[in-house]
């Protein structure tokens, strides 16, 4: 063996051992800032439990903190949230690191960034602060919860800043936000509130909401509370404030385009949207089909089974010399057909769709006559009245051998603003 060689082995296996330590000091590190993290807060930190009234038992679960000695008490909306749609029927109720349980009364909400301000009366007088600033990235932060109602746990992990795509702005959290942690803090090492714990990827990916969105929502709070009566008017009011923000930058903005078989279609629209591309290659298929798909990839959540808020569309290419007009026209038709909104509803939630089918007439980029046949679909939201979820499609055959298939769904948008998006998605979809 040369000497340089055993150099090169000696090298790596020094590297090797000093990677070993540095992992293991880190370890050590969390671990200690973790225990004293607890030790320290947990007084401040607590379970919240939705109970509900006819049989006295919890109907879901999460966690929750004190942030001024007066009670007032922040955790996720989605945790509250059956108690927001169903007041008369659930109850809100803590239960403290010692056993104590008590009422929480609900004070402000917000929908759009999954924040609830809650109120425990007789507060013990100590809580948590909120931190002046968010950490630098790549500094360690700690999650404290209770997962699966097991106990109290705190997860350190790594923040790693603004999500990426994130229109409602979320931090992107190494570590491991499990169900039971919604609501409950996300502390710097001087155990001060960063951020609150929101949703999990899995696979050490999390995602919280930042100090800057819960300060704002604590200020607002601070000069209008919420009318329990009138729940239902304050998240349709939220809904419609917000859906107005980004579906009027969307609209007021130049979209990108893409060459997309013998068209132009848009591309990422935003920088929250994304798209993904995919192809059938199977050569039993006598078409050849490609597709490309784009969504916004956040809702917003108001129960277990509904939520708002996304935008998809999606657009498919057909092409064959193998099909006869009519088998053609036939799998084209199926294509149609399997266009759906693409959020959870229920009937309880929302109206019956109603379309209007027309034909567009158009010119291509060349100048040649194009008609699109194109459907327009609504349906109203029952609770939060003047919001709509919309389906769209477009169909345009090219001498019966190419068509393309253009689809998009809003969820929760206000029929203006709907009607302004579809005339600019339609002038954006041309032929070549």
């Amino acid at each position: 063996m040369s000497l340089s060689r055993h150099r090169r082995i000696i090298l790596t296996a020094v590297c090797s051992l000093l990677a070993v330590l540095v992992s293991t000091a880190i370890q050590k590190a969390w671990a200690q800032d973790a225990r004293t993290l607890f030790s320290e807060y947990s007084d401040r930190i607590y379970q919240v439990r939705m109970i509900d009234r006819s049989s006295g038992k919890q109907a879901g679960l999460g966690s929750g903190f004190l942030i001024n000695a007066e009670g007032l008490f922040i955790t996720n909306y989605h945790v509250i949230a059956e108690y927001a749609n169903h007041p008369a029927r659930y109850s809100i109720e803590f239960v403290r690191h010692n056993g104590e349980k008590g009422a929480l009364s609900l004070i402000n909400l917000d929908v759009v960034n999954d924040l609830a301000l809650l109120r425990l009366d007789d507060a013990p007088g100590y809580y948590l602060e909120l931190a002046t600033g968010l950490p630098a990235q790549g500094e360690s932060i700690f999650s404290i919860g209770n997962p699966h109602d097991l106990g109290w746990t705190v997860i350190p992990g790594t923040y790693n800043g603004i999500a990426a795509y994130s229109i409602y702005e979320r931090i992107h959290f190494s570590g491991s936000v499990n169900p039971g942690m919604s609501g409950g803090p996300v502390l710097n090492a001087a155990g001060q509130v960063i951020g609150v714990n929101v949703a999990t990827a899995g696979n050490q990916l999390s995602f919280l909401v930042p100090l800057n969105r819960l300060a704002a929502f604590i200020q607002r709070s601070s000069v209008a509370t919420i009318d329990v009566g009138a729940i239902d008017e304050t998240i349709g009011g939220q809904l419609k404030a917000n859906q107005h923000e980004v579906i009027s930058a969307l609209i007021t903005s130049p979209w990108g385009t893409a060459d997309f078989g013998d068209a132009v279609v848009p591309s990422e629209v935003a920088a929250h949207i994304r798209c993904w591309g995919f192809s059938d290659d199977d050569p039993e298929i006598l078409y050849a089909h490609s597709a490309t798909s784009c969504n916004s990839e956040e809702q917003i959540y108001l129960s277990s089974e509904f939520n708002t808020g996304n935008i998809a569309y999606q657009f498919n290419w057909l092409e064959t010399n193998e099909l006869n007009t009519l088998q053609f026209y036939n799998m084209y038709k199926e294509k149609i057909a399997n266009a759906h909104p693409d959020n959870d509803t229920r009937k309880e939630d929302v109206t019956s769709f109603i379309c209007h089918e027309d034909f567009i007439r158009s010119r291509s980029l060349r100048g040649k006559a194009v008609v699109t046949k194109a459907a327009f679909c609504i349906r109203e939201y029952r609770r939060y009245r003047g919001l709509y979820d919309i389906l769209f499609f477009g169909a345009s055959v090219h001498r019966n051998k190419s068509a393309l298939v253009s689809h998009f769904t809003m969820a929760g948008v206000e029929q203006d603003l709907a009607m302004d998006f579809t005339r600019k998605f339609i002038a954006s979809v041309q032929w070549k």
